[in-house]
This record gives C-alpha cells, structure tokens and sequence, in this order.
C-alpha cells in the first residue's frame, strides 16, 4: 500500500512539473518587447541613448547593434563588464519577464544631414536574432542658438512625474508660444500649466511664492493649462514664468521631451529658450501585462 501511495504522489509531481512547465512556456515571448520611447535629442557627430526593453527571464542574449535607416548605434562601454564581455542590466525582475536597458552610442555615417525621425529599428541580438522593434518617436535636429532673455532659475521634480521649471526676464519680452516635442503623440498624456508671476529680483515674497510651489499637488498648482494660454502675453524685466508639467503616475513611456518657449525681445530678438522632461519607467505587474497585451494582443495573465 505504501509503495502505491509512493508512486501515485510521484506521478501527481510529474504531472504538476508537467503543467508548471507548461504554463510557463506559454508565457514566454516570442521576441523582446521594448517600451514607448519619445527622446528629442539635439544633433552631434554621435549621441547617447538609452533604450528598455521586456525580454524573458532566462534569456541569456544582449544587444549587439540597433541601426535605424543610415543610423547605426552600439552599446557603450558601460554595456561592458570589466572582462570586456557583455553586461546584461536588469532594471526589474518578474515572474517570467525582466526589464532591462541599454545604453547605447549612435553614429552617423552622413555628417551633413542634421535631422532625423524614426519609429522602428532593426535590432541585432548576440544569439543571431535580428528584430524589427517599434520603439516609440526618436527625433534629432541640430541646434539652435539660444539668446537667453530667460533666465533658468531653478527645476525639480518628484516621483508622481511631476516636474517644474522655473524663469525670470532679463528683459521685456512677449512670449508668443510654449509648445513641446511629440506634442501629437503625448497630448492624451502629458499636461502642462502655465503660471506668470509679477516681482522683482531682489523681492522675498516672490522667491517664496515661486519656492512653494515645489510640494504643490497638481490640481493646486497656480496656472492655466497649455491648451488654454491665450498667446502672445507680455512680461516686464524681472518677471517671473513657471512652468509644470505632469504624466500620470501609471504611464510606462520613456521621454526625453523638449519644451520650447519662443518669442520676441522689446529689442526686436526672436528667441526661443528651451527646457526638458525626462523620465525613466518603473513598472508594476500589471504594467507589464498590459504592454505585453498591447504589443502582442496576446494572453498575459503575469
């Protein structure tokens, strides 16, 4: 009697592998998932990026190149271990999946084409797998001179991805407009206040108005929403402009977001100064079943 227990329970472990494994294999990925970037980055010889990525848990391969038209990038030396071989970053680890980065350096072959805009990029494993990845918006375009009527005074942010940025006039200006990079594709997620503030340099008050805004929760945050500035506005000399802005805390999108402030001095300049959003993901189970089920349409019970 006893043996038949034995090999009943043992056939009962069988038949458990059997469905563990099972199930486990059916949660695996066919090809890395890698998350919506939206990265505007001023054109050089090279540039620096860092891209995320859903693979499986036990896949052991990395990043060799990711080429997009004449662009070409590779990992940089920080992608290295110590002993030259491949480092494997891991931001987060889940039950079948990981989460993780690489920083990569990019070239172009064509130094006199300054902009570029792409969606995809052929992405090359160290195990000989070539995937065609759609990784959000990347933007590059040369540089622009920045007269600088605008004085960046200060910047925070906090981890609701709130962020703030803080102005003062050198001189009378007219603002005539505040937009920012993939304002199409991140208008559902991205909100923007406006805030002007009347005050002279050397006034207390207005510096710790200005500085209490910092620990504000959005909805008491001074201001007027983007979509509803009336533009063009006039500052005076020693004025001051805030401006806020706000992703929802379950948003899993990778930017690094451009904010332009464009107008003209009393003087006559144009001018545009510029600022950034940037943002690196944390992700909670059920951001990665949702990636997965939108990038898939497939099942994703984590």
């Amino acid at each position: 009697m006893k043996g038949r227990f034995f090999w009943v329970a043992l056939g009962l472990i069988g038949v458990s592998w059997v469905v563990n494994s099972m199930y486990a294999y059916s949660k695996q990925l066919d090809e890395p998932i890698f998350l919506d970037h939206y990265i505007d980055m001023v054109y050089q010889d090279h540039y620096y990026m860092t891209f995320y990525y859903l693979t499986n848990k036990n896949d052991t391969s990395s990043i060799v190149s990711m080429n997009a038209g004449d662009s070409r990038a590779y990992p940089t030396e920080q992608s290295y271990g110590w002993n030259g071989v491949d480092r494997i970053d891991n931001r987060q680890t889940f039950n079948h999946y990981v989460l993780r980065s690489v920083n990569v350096e990019f070239y172009n072959p064509y130094g006199d084409r300054l902009e570029d805009s792409f969606t995809e990029m052929d992405v090359v494993f160290s195990d000989g797998r070539v995937v065609t990845a759609p990784i959000g918006r990347i933007m590059t375009h040369p540089s622009t001179i920045d007269t600088r009527p605008l004085e960046h005074t200060s910047s925070g942010s906090s981890s609701d991805n709130t962020g703030q940025n803080y102005y003062r006039t050198l001189e009378p200006l007219t603002i005539e407009a505040v937009e920012y990079s993939f304002q199409d594709d991140l208008q559902d997620d991205l909100s923007i206040k406006l805030h002007t503030l009347k005050g002279q340099l050397k006034s207390k008050a207005t510096e710790a108005a200005f500085s209490d805004l910092m620990d504000s929760e959005w909805n008491d945050l001074p201001g007027t929403d983007l979509e509803n500035v009336i533009f063009p506005f006039h500052l005076k000399e020693n004025d001051r402009i805030s401006i806020h802005s706000k992703l929802p805390t379950t948003s899993t999108k990778v930017l690094n977001v451009t904010i332009y402030i464009s107008g003209t001095t009393e003087s006559g300049t144009d001018f545009t100064t510029t600022s950034g959003i940037i943002t690196q993901p944390y992700l909670e189970k059920q951001d990665v079943a949702e990636l997965i089920e939108a990038k898939t349409r497939g099942d994703t019970d984590e």
